[in-house]
């Protein structure tokens, strides 16, 4: 029961930070379009909305990533995979799966690691309004993880339908 509900809970939270993500999204285009208009008026708008949007673009899609994956709604070569049969596919999503977490970690410790000598440093990005420059390494390391674990949950996933399809009772091959 408590495997449930944690699996529910984790679901859920994917789902949320898609949503906001969607609604950063909205809030980029909404803000591109008030810059645009402002200028073409004649009006001043307002200096933080570019520094806004370069920063809003990489939490989206570190946001969105995640639930992407969990849906398999990623970048697939589905060319190779309708050349395989169903053992071999299965072998090849596996494996896959295992390798994308694996660069998504790889990706994210290499992520923690800059923004943390990015923070101790107390580097800023100086643009119309300064940044410190960790919040987007902690933004693509927390996304890259996400996704890592649900990449993992994708390869788990596989391999107890593989064992499930194998035992004698299941209807499957002994």
């Amino acid at each position: 029961m408590q495997k449930i509900i944690l699996g529910s809970a984790w679901a859920g939270f994917i789902r949320v930070l898609f949503g906001c993500g969607a609604a950063c999204l909205l809030l980029i285009v909404t803000v591109t379009i008030w810059d645009v208009a402002a200028r073409n008026a004649g009006f001043y708008a307002p200096i933080w909305l570019s520094t806004f949007v370069e920063f809003a673009l990489p939490v989206c899609t570190m946001f969105a990533a995640p639930y992407l994956v969990r849906q398999r709604a990623h970048v697939a070569m589905e060319l190779i995979d309708g050349a395989l049969n169903d053992s071999a596919k299965r072998l090849l999503v596996f494996l896959t799966d295992i390798a994308a977490a694996g660069v998504s970690l790889l990706v994210a410790c290499y992520a923690w690691i800059g923004g943390y000598d990015s923070w101790s440093r107390s580097e800023v990005v100086v643009l119309a309004i300064d940044v410190p420059r960790w919040i987007l390494y902690a933004v693509l390391a927390t996304g890259l993880l996400l996704c890592a674990i649900e990449f993992i949950r994708h390869a788990v996933l596989a391999v107890r339908a593989l064992a499930f399809a194998h035992r004698p009772d299941a209807g499957g091959r002994s």
